[in-house]
């Protein structure tokens, strides 16, 4: 058992990351590719070979009476001996194919042995392939060659035993050789061959099989592709039912193969007349497969044509545009022989001549036709407009998200750059609050000389009373609701010695500040601004840390 050690495990991760060796590899894997596709060649060189074999064997010996070539004869030996060398070759092909493929998968993951890359899936999918292609007729030469087959006959629907060659048994199962023909597909396929075709399907958890490349031809040539599949099935089919049915001795050699061909195709487009039915239960069993794969190929057929037969988009913008404007002109001339009718009415209503009457009816009558007809341009319209909606409802949904979505990307980018500012200007004022002098006098002014006086001295406290100013509760936010509207406020500035020397500015209420004078101490209690919700007065009073104010307007 291998122990990874760090060492080890930094030089493969060097071994991954080195340039010369990421080169190499790529390099390696490219070479291996091309092996690849040259042995699937190969292979399906080989495996048709092989088939051509046998028809050709069985075909001469079939004729016996004409051509006079028997399974004894030298050609007969000769062919079939070339096949089985091609099938051996068509085996080691197969097994080097593996190999191939094992490699590629170990630089893929990196790894040093090779059984690390070779699971049991692919030893079973290689030991299904190596049974199904080593099918094939042998040279009779130590034994006769024939085998007991049942045949029923058709009237009676006896049972009856007749000798077959047992190159029957052996040359129909050939045919599943085809499946090379799916893999050489894949391999020449412009998808596969394309490396970006491959990283896209790989992103997008798309193995490049054979039902992808078989879709894409689908959807790119879908009739070509039916037509070569139901022609191609159609010839090895009645080939091998042909095989099956011809020994029961009824018919003519030579007349079997378009029996066999008229079979395939009537029951291929499950019609059945009946005319021919199989007598062996190869045959039946062939019957079954055709008429199964005729079912599928019929429906894609359909499915086919009824595509090709739909109008495109284009087409159909154009006829709804036509009727849109054949009706917009048929529903003007209704709304105008209904105002003609009504004109008409009128006039033979205030007549007073005879016959009158009867030309009243009549044009009532057209009148009533005249209405029918509008709704009815108008019923067609909106139909016709349904109809339209219908076909630019998903470019329009499109359109629309996609302007909604770019307006939503607009707005959020505008929004995040208001935040952007707003945070600077937050981050700016907080810097200006935090670098501010402890104490900047503003200038001051002389202006309400009348209303405040101001005295100070260091040491005294010396207070000024100002006459007194009611206030509306609006003005005067940091009084109670039950003062702010009954009693007048009377600002009071005082100027005291502090730890830090501001002066403070009391603001209450006259019936307070009597009460606080007679209290003994002569001036109203302080509270900071940040100490409100503390105040003994209940917000009543208020002082202001703030250089002196000689304004009214200020406070």
């Amino acid at each position: 058992m291998r122990i990874f050690t760090r060492k080890t495990i930094v030089d493969t991760i060097f071994f991954f990351f080195d340039d010369s060796t990421a080169k190499m590899r790529c390099r390696l894997r490219k070479q291996l590719f091309i092996r690849r596709n040259k042995v699937c060649d190969i292979s399906l060189f080989l495996a048709v070979l092989g088939l051509l074999l046998v028809i050709i064997d069985s075909e001469l010996t079939a004729l016996s009476s004409s051509t006079g070539i028997t399974k004894d004869s030298p050609i007969s030996i000769i062919l079939r001996s070339a096949c089985v060398v091609s099938t051996f070759f068509l085996i080691c092909c197969l097994i080097n194919y593996h190999a191939i493929e094992v490699k590629i998968a170990l630089i893929d993951s990196g790894a040093d042995d090779w059984r690390v890359a070779f699971s049991t899936d692919r030893f079973i999918k290689m030991l299904i392939e190596v049974c199904v292609c080593m099918i094939c007729p042998f040279p009779e030469i130590f034994s006769d060659g024939l085998m007991k087959m049942p045949y029923i006959n058709a009237d009676t629907r006896q049972v009856k035993m007749r000798d077959v060659p047992i190159d029957v048994l052996l040359s129909v199962p050939m045919f599943l050789r085809s499946y090379l023909v799916c893999r050489f597909m894949v391999l020449h396929s412009k998808q596969f061959q394309d490396a970006a075709t491959r990283s896209i399907a790989a992103l997008n958890r798309i193995s490049m099989d054979f039902r992808f490349v078989i879709k894409t031809m689908m959807a790119d040539h879908p009739l070509r592709v039916l037509i070569v599949f139901t022609l191609s099935y159609w010839m090895c089919m009645s080939w091998m039912f042909t095989q099956c049915e011809r020994y029961d001795g009824q018919l003519e050699v030579e007349h079997y193969y378009l029996n066999s061909m008229w079979f395939i195709m009537v029951t291929f487009m499950s019609i059945g007349y009946g005319d021919i039915v199989p007598n062996t239960y190869c045959g039946r069993c062939l019957s079954i497969t055709t008429g199964i794969v005729g079912a599928g190929v019929s429906s894609a057929l359909i499915a086919i044509i009824s595509r090709k037969l739909e109008l495109s988009r284009a087409e159909k913008h154009v006829n709804n545009f036509m009727a849109d404007s054949k009706l917009t002109n048929q529903r003007k001339n209704a709304a105008a022989s209904v105002l003609q009718e009504t004109w008409f009415i009128h006039k033979y209503k205030k007549a007073l001549h005879k016959g009158d009457d009867l030309r009243l009816r009549h044009h009532q009558r057209r009148f009533l036709h005249s209405i029918n007809e509008f709704r009815r341009i108008k019923w067609d319209q909106r139909k016709l407009q349904e109809k339209g909606n219908s076909l630019l409802d998903v470019g329009k949904l499109h359109s629309d998200m996609h302007e909604t979505l770019w307006e939503m990307h607009r707005t959020q980018d505008h929004f995040i750059s208001q935040i952007d500012v707003l945070t600077q200007k937050i981050m700016e004022l907080q810097m200006t609050l935090n670098t501010r002098p402890p104490c900047c006098a503003p200038p001051t002014s002389s202006s309400n000389d009348a209303y405040f006086s101001t005295s100070t001295q260091l040491g005294t406290v010396l207070p000024t009373v100002i006459p007194t100013i009611p206030l509306p509760p609006t003005q005067s936010p940091m009084l109670h609701a039950s003062q702010s509207h009954r009693e007048p406020l009377q600002v009071t500035t005082t100027t005291t010695t502090s730890s830090d020397g501001l002066p403070r500015i009391s603001v209450g209420s006259t019936s307070s500040t009597a009460t606080s004078a007679s209290s003994g101490n002569g001036s109203l209690p302080q509270c900071t601004v940040d100490q409100l919700s503390n105040c003994p007065t209940g917000g009543i009073y208020a002082t202001v840390t703030t250089p002196l104010i000689s304004n009214f307007e200020e406070v």
